[in-house]
């Protein structure tokens, strides 16, 4: 069974000494206030830096297309309290008494508004003017450095695709030069006329080759025929006048113009006698023979001549077509980074869109919500709760200290019964304190 714990002496002991809690918190209190009196004013002055998002897009080329990115606007106020910027800042505006970026940052505030496109920049110091050129001047450093990263509106973009630019139009200079020096000396004409020549002197050769195989034909057929007939019929005006034509025709004789003959029946075109009709025919297939062994030769000869121009006509036409898709690629470059230098110079100037300062701070008037007041009610607070635990302390150290002594290990009574006789001494101090 749990043994009961009775407030009451510590509530008659709070009570009957009220005057030194009281005492000692409004003591405490008082010389709180005149110390807090010793402390100079804070004060504090706020700007506001707005992101607006761009109303029109400037594109004049679609080869070069920017990234819709979506801006970090909780990141900013991050940002702003970055190394880099606070080191600008303490560039621009040295600060007495706050040497390192550090000190500086430690009177700096940053947080996102009501919306999460407005950031509200605090500076606090000492000197109201102070408080206000230092907020302003963080201010235009985060505008000027927030644009120059995530909205790319600052001069050094411009610079850069200038630069580009310019290394483009040398680049294209330099292709339309190639160009010009190898028209120069493009034979491409020239090989391709001479290999249509020689093109239509292998047509002929093959057309004369075709034609001396049929005319060999027709004249072994006529022999044929003639060789069957046997020697004792005479040749016939008929057979003597085919041999006539294909004769001609074998040393190219024939003409476009049509011809007319006229003979009588007793005239002897080639010859009336059959053996002397063959072995004409004989001779005029070994002419036939020779003109194929010709043809045959002059077409080898030409075939070579024909693939080493091809070669050279292709060689040509590849080297063309490598400087010209060259020029075309470096043309289309610079139209592409001219384009996006007017871009860049029309976005750089934009002031309607990205990082922008929205409202400079004012000297503020007043100082930093008291000090004095705060301070004093925490101090007189915690000496008055102070001085309640002092008083509840000393109060069971009177309590239980009659009881620590009464108490004796080796007694023989105490080991026999625990229960009884402590009890009542328990209970008696306090019976005579309240008696009291």
């Amino acid at each position: 069974m749990e043994e009961e714990i009775d407030l009451r002496p510590y509530i008659e002991a709070i009570v009957k000494h009220w005057y030194w809690i009281v005492g000692a918190a409004l003591l405490a209190a008082i010389v709180a206030f005149i110390v807090a009196s010793f402390i100079p004013p804070t004060y504090k002055a706020t700007a506001l830096v707005a992101v607006v998002a761009p109303r029109d897009v400037v594109q004049f080329d679609v080869r070069i297309r920017e990234t819709t990115t979506t801006q970090p606007l909780r990141a900013f106020p991050q940002l702003a309290l970055s190394d880099h910027v606070l080191q600008s800042v303490l560039e621009q505006r040295p600060v007495e008494g706050m040497d390192t970026i550090q000190e500086v940052r430690s009177n700096l505030a940053a947080e996102v508004g009501d919306d999460t496109s407005i950031i509200q920049l605090t500076a606090t110091a000492q000197d109201p003017e102070e408080a206000a050129t230092l907020v302003n001047t963080w201010a235009a450093v985060f505008v000027t450095w927030a644009n120059e990263i995530y909205t790319d509106q600052s001069s050094q973009q411009v610079a850069f695709f200038e630069e580009q630019l310019i290394a483009a139009e040398t680049e294209l200079r330099n292709a339309e030069e190639a160009l010009v020096t190898f028209q120069a000396i493009n034979r491409t004409e020239i090989i391709s006329n001479t290999l249509a020549a020689y093109a239509d002197t292998q047509s002929e050769y093959l057309t004369a080759q075709r034609r001396n195989g049929q005319l060999t034909q027709q004249v072994q057929e006529l022999r044929d025929q003639l060789a069957a007939s046997g020697n004792v019929q005479p040749v016939t005006w008929a057979d003597q006048l085919t041999a006539l034509s294909l004769q001609l025709q074998a040393f190219g004789a024939e003409t476009a113009v049509p011809l007319q003959l006229q003979v009588s029946d007793s005239a002897v075109l080639t010859t009336a006698g059959r053996s002397e009709q063959l072995a004409l025919l004989d001779n005029l297939l070994a002419t036939l023979s020779s003109q194929a062994g010709q043809i045959e030769t002059e077409l080898a000869a030409l075939e070579p001549g024909i693939l080493e121009l091809q070669q050279q006509q292709q060689q040509a036409n590849t080297e063309y077509s490598r400087l010209l898709r060259h020029q075309v690629v470096t043309e289309s470059a610079y139209m592409a980074l001219a384009h996006k230098v007017e871009e860049q110079r029309i976005t750089s100037s934009d002031t309607t869109s990205g990082v922008r300062l929205a409202s400079n701070a004012t000297v503020p008037q007043q100082s930093v919500g008291s000090r004095k007041l705060i301070i004093t009610i925490i101090v007189g607070m915690l000496f008055f709760f102070g001085a309640i635990l002092g008083i509840v302390v000393k109060e069971w150290w009177k309590l239980y200290q009659p009881l620590n002594k009464t108490r004796l290990p080796d007694a023989p009574e105490n080991r026999l019964n625990p229960t009884t006789e402590p009890q009542a001494k328990l209970h008696q101090p306090i019976d005579e304190h309240v008696t009291d």
